[in-house]
């Protein structure tokens, strides 16, 4: 559902791009606007995007993504930096046509102008503050947009590198396999395993659990690395077996493992896991099921087809 908001900025500075009558080129250079509205639709925090300490919205014309953040009587606009009064933001039930309006009619002009509200003038400050200039080619700022994007790579990487889940996939592969265990359910399917754990990904389901289990997909069927290998570890250490390479997909656990050690120090999600292996032997019985019905729906019709060749 749409959460529709219009802030307006009155008497604000910011970057505007424009052009050097002298050189001919692009430059931006502080200006300041009388008044212009942007229109923007709430997203709040989605768990698929960077922690905000406001809270994300798009631009409705631009499609521009941007936060807001409240300090006191302000509203910050992230990136950029510049500060509105609270009060400039309304909900208005004409916002949608509104944008519309402004799509129609002025669509270059406000995409030109929020661009520089919204992004542009984070970096022109960056710039101006380290070179004292009041006139910004063009080609400075694009390389400073890069040169960010290139530090923030970095510095996710350096972050992912030294990432420790707070539920890994291998806590995960141990409290699945202790709970299943305990209920004496000692066979269970790799791939029907990944299946469920896609959909209940897909419904927002048990996201505690299967937040850091990773799926990728072959265009065939789904796969998880990170499960794999928690499992390949499970296997080294006596937990898990299987028969043969060929059914390398259904996995056996051994009896007598040491549940108390498997369960140790995951005891604050052993109730969501409980939940999760019933839903998932659900599932899994569904599936059968559905496949029977299948397979006796084409063995009446084979005997039917058998009996009109009769004829």
């Amino acid at each position: 559902m749409l959460k529709l908001y219009e802030l307006n900025l009155k008497n604000i500075e910011y970057w505007k791009k424009t052009i050097n009558m002298d050189s001919s080129k692009t430059v931006f250079v502080k200006d300041k606007i009388d008044s212009f509205t942007l229109f923007l639709d709430r997203l709040g925090n989605p768990k698929s995007m960077p922690k905000t300490d406001g809270s994300y919205f798009i631009d409705l014309v631009s499609g521009r993504v941007l936060s807001l953040l409240e300090e006191g009587d302000y509203i910050v606009i992230e990136p950029s930096g510049i500060r509105v009064e609270k009060a400039n933001l309304k909900k208005d039930k004409q916002t949608l046509a509104k944008a519309v309006k402004g799509l129609n009619q002025s669509y270059d002009q406000y995409v030109s102008t929020s661009e520089d509200i919204e992004y542009n003038t984070y970096f022109c400050n960056r710039i101006a503050l380290r070179e004292s200039v009041d006139e910004i080619p063009l080609e400075l700022v694009n390389q400073e947009i890069m040169n960010v994007i290139k530090g923030r790579e970095e510095s996710q990487n350096y972050v992912e590198r030294f990432y420790e889940s707070k539920f890994s996939s291998y806590d995960f592969m141990c409290l699945f396999t202790a709970i299943s265990a305990s209920q004496k359910k000692l066979i269970f399917n790799r791939d029907s395993l990944i299946r469920f754990i896609r959909s209940c990904k897909s419904n927002n389901q048990f996201s505690r659990l299967l937040d850091d289990i990773y799926l990728k997909s072959n265009g065939i069927f789904d796969y998880s690395n990170d499960l794999d290998e928690a499992i390949q570890k499970l296997k080294i250490a006596g937990i898990l077996y299987t028969i043969s390479p060929e059914s390398d997909a259904t996995m056996y656990i051994f009896e007598n493992i040491p549940m108390s050690k498997l369960i140790k120090d995951r005891l604050d999600y052993f109730d969501e896991m409980a939940n999760f292996v019933g839903n998932y032997e659900k599932y899994v019985s569904d599936m059968i099921s559905q496949a029977h019905q299948r397979e006796n729906r084409d063995i009446a019709v084979a005997c039917k087809t058998l009996e009109r060749l009769k004829k």
